[in-house]
């Protein structure tokens, strides 16, 4: 209907029927204050568990000593890749699997040797080294960092980067046998062109790739994540053409851009695509801290900055990774009428108890949404007493890189669950924001 045309329509309505009209019209509004909010709707089923590998896991973020166990163990990491050899210790006692970035260590560039390619029998030596003084040791060998990006991990070209893998992976087995562990090639943006030239090159030289790995580092792009990850796993993993490479494990060894790395929402985007997907393993991007004067997160003992320089202080991407590694071992179905609206259920938390943990990302909304969750088969959990759960709602706020001490307890309820079937409503999800519902 054309302005005018209203113009002229309320101009026709008797002055008794506009009033009339208008005070409806408020009482409505007022009523319904979401009005012209969008709205997002999730299903949770707990009687539908769902297998899933915990995508846990960092990248650097410790020395020996620091940060504290204590802000390490409830994270319960799978996967650290590092680029020393001084924290192996910590990282196995903290249960998670060692990932080595060889290229670290000979240090890019600023190696008296040059680039690999520049001298490969000193490459070849180094390598061989480093195999003979950690023999024994559980190690993922990942031989080079990011060598699609020119600066300022790689100066050569591919195909010096692929005899640099040739070179490593043939000292490595030599040394170290059949159970080594190695694989590669770690390329900072997902590429199928690449993955495919890298492991045709390794076919043809009859190498091994035992992981495949490659980073998600894109905040705008989390939506493609498990995409990436599906398409890999059917045309190298379950491909027979591939099969002499013995690939066991789809990484992804750097996940979370630098906008997106104190964000809980955005973080609970990428381990909602990274399960969906089926990764084996993923770890937490470092980055530099907010601010002129940016210090770098990856060398500061911060856990990639989740918790704050020297005093070790959780901030809310730490209570978000803590949230999910509480529930990663007990997954249940979830649904979302959102694809940037992600829901990780589990049936059982560090507490016995169970929770939904709630995350909303958005590359081009700025507003709230209103988020209404169907929590289904809860007579599953056997936690009803006279007919009633208890239901805690808590909030990881977006609060960058403060310091948040504990999550503040929004609404707290005893609810009649029925027929096993309940409604709960979030009325102002904020973006970025992330919520954890407690079941119990």
């Amino acid at each position: 209907m054309q302005r005018n045309t209203i113009i002229k329509f309320f101009a026709k309505i008797p002055q008794f029927l506009l009033a009339f009209v208008t005070t409806i019209l408020i009482v409505y509004f007022w009523q319904n204050p979401t009005f012209g909010q969008s709205q997002a709707n999730v299903i949770v089923d707990f009687a539908a568990p769902q297998a899933t590998n915990s995508v846990s896991g960092m990248l650097h973020g410790i020395d020996p000593q620091n940060p504290p166990d204590s802000m390490i163990t409830p994270l319960k990491p799978k996967l650290w890749r590092a680029g020393r050899l001084d924290t192996y210790d910590r990282v196995v006692k903290a249960g998670a699997e060692f990932q080595l970035v060889v290229s670290d260590l000979w240090g890019y560039g600023a190696n008296p040797n040059g680039w690999p390619y520049q001298n490969y029998p000193a490459w070849e030596a180094f390598v061989r080294q480093l195999a003979q003084q950690n023999k024994g040791k559980k190690i993922l060998w990942d031989v080079w960092n990011e060598p699609d990006w020119a600066n300022p991990f790689w100066a050569g070209t591919r195909e010096q980067f692929f005899e640099t893998y040739k070179r490593a992976y043939q000292v490595l087995r030599q040394e170290l046998g059949q159970e080594a562990i190695i694989g590669g090639p770690s390329i900072a943006i997902y590429s199928k062109e690449y993955l495919t030239a890298f492991l045709n090159y390794c076919k043809a030289n009859k190498l091994e790739v035992n992981f495949l790995s490659w980073h998600e580092l894109n905040d705008d792009y989390i939506l493609f994540v498990d995409d990436h990850l599906i398409e890999a796993r059917r045309n190298f993993i379950q491909s027979p053409s591939y099969a002499s490479l013995k690939i066991k494990n789809l990484y992804v060894n750097e996940i979370v851009g630098e906008v997106g790395q104190y964000r809980p929402g955005d973080i609970l985007g990428y381990f909602y695509n990274l399960e969906k997907g089926q990764a084996d393993g993923a770890c937490r991007a470092c980055w530099g801290s907010l601010g002129p004067n940016k210090v770098s997160n990856c060398f500061n003992n911060t856990l990639a900055g989740m918790v704050t320089p020297n005093s070790f202080q959780p901030r809310a991407a730490w209570w978000a990774n803590k949230a999910y590694a509480d529930g990663a071992s007990s997954r249940v179905r979830s649904q979302s009428s959102s694809e940037r609206v992600v829901a990780l259920a589990s049936k059982s938390n560090s507490s016995g108890k169970a929770q939904v943990l709630l995350g909303y990302f958005d590359r081009n909304n700025s507003s709230s949404i209103r988020l209404n969750v169907t929590l289904a088969n809860l007579k599953q959990l056997n936690v009803a007493q006279n007919g009633k759960i208890h239901l805690k709602l808590e909030k990881i706020p977006n609060a960058q890189e403060a310091a948040v001490q504990k999550l503040v307890i929004l609404k707290e309820e005893n609810v009649s669950i029925g027929n096993g079937t309940l409604k709960y409503v979030i009325p102002n999800f904020g973006l970025h924001e992330a919520y954890v519902l407690t079941i119990g």
